[in-house]
C-alpha cells in the first residue's frame, strides 16, 4: 500500500479555477501579513520565504524553497466537522509525509464555527477526538493524487498520528476566533494592514496626517490586484504549456506593498477594487438564493415550482460563469466601459475619489434589478456584451431603480401629487444623467430598452431637459444616441409581461 502512495503526488496545480475573487486569496494575505510581523520580530531575512497558491495546498510559505507551512481554506457555512474530514486528513497527512519533513505548521482556515457531537470545536484536542471517531475517508480513484484515505492509511501505518497533530492546527485571528467569516474577510484583511503598520510605528504618522484609511485601502487594492496578477500570469503559463515560470511570491513583494508611499492609486488598482467589490455582491446574491432552492427542493411538491426552482439554479450558475469571465478576461478600459454600461445614470471620473468612483459597482442595487433581471432572463442573454434579446430587440440589464413609495390610494390627492412629483424628479434626474453620459453612446446604439427595478418611460421625454444637448443640435454633432433611435427606460415586470406574451 505504501509503495503505491509514494508513486502517487501530493502537489496539485489549481491555477485554473483560481476566480481571484474567492476567499482564499484575501485569507493568504492575512497570514502572510502575520508571518512577515512574526519574521520581523525574530528578525530574520524576509527575502529567504515565498508565497505560494494552489499546489501543495491551497496555499503554502516556503523557506529557500522548502515547504514550512501549508494552509487548506474553506469557505463552508457551519457546518458539522463530518464535513471537514477529508481536507484536514489531507493536511495531517501531508504535513508529515517524507518529502515535506520541513512542514512545521498545517492550517485549516474555517469561513465559520465548525460543529460536532462534542459541540463548537475550539481547540485541537477536542477535533482530534471527534476526527478520530469517525470512519475513514472514502478512497479516490484518481492515479495521479494522493486520496484523503491514503494518506490516513500512510499516517496510521508508519505512526505519525501525534506528529501530525503537534503540527496542525485551526487558524486564530486577532478577535481569538478561529475562523473568519465571508462578510469579515475584507474588514480582518484591512484590520492586519493596521496592525502591520502599528508594528513597524507607521500608524501614528498616518493618524496625525488623517491618512490612515486612505493608505489601508491602497495597499488593501494593491495585494489584491497583486495577487491577481501573478495568479493570472500563472494561468496563462500553465494554458500555453510555459513550464519555466515564476509560481512563488517573495514575500519581500508583500512588504513592499505593505510600506509603499500612497498618494494617488493607478487606474488599474481601482479597477480591481472594483472587480472585487462586484464579485463579493454577487456571492453574497448567489449564496442567498441557492439557500432558497436547496430550501425550495426539501419542501416544494407541485412540479411547476420545482421546475422554477431549476430554473434559477440553472440562471444562478450561468450568471456566475460570465461574472467570472468578466473579471478575468475583460483589460481595465473594457471592463470600466462594462460599469459604465450596468450603471448608465451614473456619471464620475478617475479624477474623483474613491467615494465616487464606488458608485459604478452599486451594493445596494445590485441584486435588483441588475442580478435579477440577468438571472430572469438568462436564456435570452447575448454573452458578448450581457445584453437580452427578447424578440430580436435589444435590453440592457441595469442597477437603474428609484426607491420612493408609491403613493397610496387612501392618501389625499395633494399628498399623492407631492409623491409623484418627487418620483417624477428622480426619474428625470435618472434620464438626464443617462442622456448626458457620453461614455456609452456608443454601447446604447445596439440597445432598445434599458431595464430598471420599477421605471417605464421614454428617454426622449427628457432630452429637452439636458444641459450637454446644445453640442449636439449643430449639423456636425449627429452621434448622440437619440439622433439615430430612441430608447425607452423599461421594468422587469413588462419585460417578464412581453416574454409571456411572445411565449404564446
Amino acid at each position: 500500500m505504501v509503495n503505491k502512495i509514494i508513486e502517487k503526488n501530493v502537489e496539485f496545480d489549481a491555477t485554473h479555477s483560481w476566480n481571484g475573487f474567492c476567499y482564499q486569496g484575501k485569507v493568504a494575505i492575512i497570514a502572510v501579513i502575520d508571518y512577515i510581523i512574526n519574521s520581523i520580530k525574530d528578525t530574520e531575512l524576509i527575502n529567504q520565504y515565498s508565497l505560494e497558491f494552489e499546489y501543495l495546498e491551497d496555499f503554502s510559505i516556503k523557506k529557500d524553497g522548502k515547504y514550512i507551512q501549508i494552509h487548506q481554506v474553506k469557505s463552508y457555512g457551519i457546518e458539522s466537522l463530518s464535513e471537514y474530514k477529508d481536507a484536514i486528513w489531507l493536511l495531517l497527512g501531508k504535513s508529515v509525509y517524507e518529502d515535506y519533513e520541513t512542514i512545521e505548521k498545517a492550517y485549516l482556515h474555517a469561513a465559520e464555527s465548525i460543529d460536532s457531537k462534542k459541540g463548537i470545536i475550539t481547540n485541537n484536542s477536542t477535533l482530534r477526538t471527534v476526527l478520530t471517531s469517525y470512519t475513514k475517508p472514502k478512497s479516490s480513484e484518481s492515479l495521479t493524487q494522493m486520496s484523503p484515505s491514503e494518506l490516513y492509511n500512510y499516517i496510521f501505518e508508519k505512526d505519525l498520528l501525534d506528529q501530525a497533530f503537534e503540527k496542525f492546527t485551526l487558524y486564530k485571528y486577532s478577535n481569538e476566533n478561529l475562523y473568519c467569516t465571508l462578510l469579515e474577510i475584507e474588514g480582518t484583511v484591512k484590520e492586519k494592514i493596521i496592525e502591520y503598520y502599528e508594528f513597524t510605528g507607521k500608524k501614528e504618522q498616518l493618524e496625525q496626517k488623517g491618512l490612515l484609511d486612505k493608505y489601508t485601502e491602497s495597499s488593501y487594492v494593491n495585494l489584491l490586484g497583486f495577487i491577481d496578477k501573478h495568479i493570472n500570469i500563472r494561468h496563462y503559463n500553465r494554458q500555453n504549456g510555459i513550464e519555466n515560470y515564476d509560481k512563488e511570491i517573495n514575500l519581500t513583494e508583500i512588504k513592499d506593498i505593505l510600506n509603499e508611499e500612497y498618494d494617488k492609486l493607478p487606474k488599474s488598482l481601482y479597477v480591481y477594487y472594483l472587480k472585487d467589490k462586484l464579485i463579493r455582491n454577487f456571492n453574497e446574491y448567489y449564496n442567498s438564493q441557492m439557500q432558497f432552492i436547496r430550501n425550495g427542493y426539501l419542501y416544494l411538491q407541485h412540479e411547476t415550482e420545482i421546475e422554477e426552482c431549476k430554473n434559477l439554479e440553472e440562471g444562478l450558475n450561468k450568471i456566475l460563469g460570465l461574472i467570472k469571465k468578466v473579471y478575468r478576461e475583460l483589460g481595465e478600459e473594457e471592463f470600466l466601459l462594462f460599469c459604465h454600461k450596468i450603471n448608465p445614470h451614473v456619471k464620475v471620473d478617475f479624477n474623483d475619489s474613491f467615494l465616487y468612483l464606488s458608485e459604478l459597482v452599486t451594493s445596494q442595487f445590485m441584486n435588483y434589478p441588475w442580478f435579477q433581471a440577468l438571472v430572469d432572463f438568462h436564456e435570452n442573454i447575448v454573452k458578448e456584451d450581457f445584453s437580452i434579446n427578447i424578440n430580436n430587440s435589444h435590453y440592457l440589464a441595469t442597477t437603474i431603480v428609484h426607491t420612493l413609495p408609491e403613493p397610496n390610494p387612501t392618501d389625499s390627492l395633494f399628498y399623492q401629487r407631492q409623491i409623484n412629483a418627487n418620483i417624477e424628479a428622480t426619474i428625470s434626474k435618472i434620464a438626464i444623467n443617462i442622456l448626458e453620459n457620453n461614455k456609452i453612446y456608443k454601447e446604447l446604439y445596439k440597445i432598445d430598452y434599458i431595464i430598471t427595478g420599477n421605471i417605464n418611460k421614454p428617454l426622449k421625454d427628457y432630452i429637452h431637459k439636458t444641459t450637454a444637448m446644445k453640442e449636439y443640435e449643430q449639423p456636425n454633432h449627429n452621434n448622440h444616441i437619440l439622433s439615430i433611435k430612441n430608447i425607452d427606460l423599461i421594468d422587469l415586470n413588462e419585460c417578464r409581461l412581453r416574454r409571456e406574451r411572445n411565449a404564446e
